[in-house]
């Protein structure tokens, strides 16, 4: 009886440090599951989004702004001025024999002192150029060596200068105005988007704001519920990958939403989740597999 009541604890003590060893191998299993999951689903979602971008050519545009009131673009002169029209604030552009009067959209708040700066909330102009499948340094070598031919565009944005469409109905702001970012109803903004080509002449186009992807897909959603035709964007927006796009982004109180159509991760399928799943259970996993062992509270 004696030998007993001493050797049952010690047993007991024994099976609680093996049921410990145990979980703590589960959780290094588990560990080891993990990083082999996100070795096959990382490598395949790379090779993935390798694929859509090789048989995807989207140009890749740098912009350098033109903070100068006067200089030479393809041979012709350039001049930038603010004038007055019938009591109209306005800026006067010149493009060789070519001329663009713009009404000030937003008027400076503040007399800064280079025209770029007082009218830097609505009006841009920039030189642009596709530099897809080159580096930063390599665009500038091959601007200065006159390998690429820059073009030269400018954006406009007139709060308020569209009427508001029925749909699609932008959700997130239909606010008269956002406090958070002194947005003024950017579904309403309209965008001139003027390129001065090389011939000498000036094209033009009107874009509007955007559409989310999310809000896209919820008015696909609701329409196939109702069994009506499928709605596509409207035309007239702001296009990504586009040099009105990027340069467009300069002149607005906040970039809107990416719209989906165009992303790489469209091709993702089950490898995105995957490699998700697979760092959430490598993190759990591991956290547990090294945590101290619990002692159990002395019996007094």
């Amino acid at each position: 009886m004696f030998t007993q009541a001493h050797t049952q604890p010690n047993r007991t003590a024994m099976d609680t440090k093996k049921t410990k060893s145990e979980s703590r191998r589960t959780w290094w299993i588990l560990v080891v599951v993990s990083i082999a999951l996100i070795a096959v689903s990382g490598v395949s979602l790379a090779r993935r989004i390798a694929n859509y971008n090789q048989t995807n050519d989207h140009p890749l545009f740098a912009y350098i702004q033109a903070t100068s009131q006067s200089f030479t673009f393809a041979g012709r002169a350039v001049e930038v001025v603010e004038d007055t029209v019938d009591g109209q604030d306005v800026v006067r552009i010149t493009y060789g024999e070519q001329e663009l009067v713009l009404d000030v959209a937003i008027p400076p708040l503040q007399p800064l002192p280079e025209l770029h700066e007082r009218h830097q909330d609505w009006l841009t102009i920039s030189l642009f150029a596709d530099r897809s499948g080159i580096s930063m340094d390599e665009f500038q070598h091959q601007l200065e060596t006159d390998q690429i031919k820059p073009r030269l565009g400018i954006i406009t944005r007139t709060p308020f200068g569209l009427d508001r469409l029925e749909a699609p109905n932008h959700e997130n702001l239909q606010q008269k105005q956002n406090w958070g970012n002194g947005e003024l109803r950017s579904d309403v903004s309209r965008f001139d988007c003027y390129e001065f080509l090389r011939d000498g002449t000036i094209t033009h186009e009107i874009k509007r704001f955007p559409e989310s992807g999310n809000s896209l897909i919820r008015r696909q959603s609701y329409a196939k519920l109702k069994g009506e035709d499928i709605p596509q964007r409207v035309e007239g927006e702001l296009e990504e990958y586009t040099w009105q796009h990027g340069a467009a982004l300069k002149i607005m109180a906040r970039p809107p939403a990416i719209t989906l159509e165009k992303q790489a991760l469209l091709v993702a399928g089950w490898t995105l989740p995957a490699t998700a799943s697979g760092f959430l259970l490598l993190l759990i996993s591991f956290f547990f597999a090294i945590a101290p062992p619990r002692t159990a509270p002395k019996p007094t």
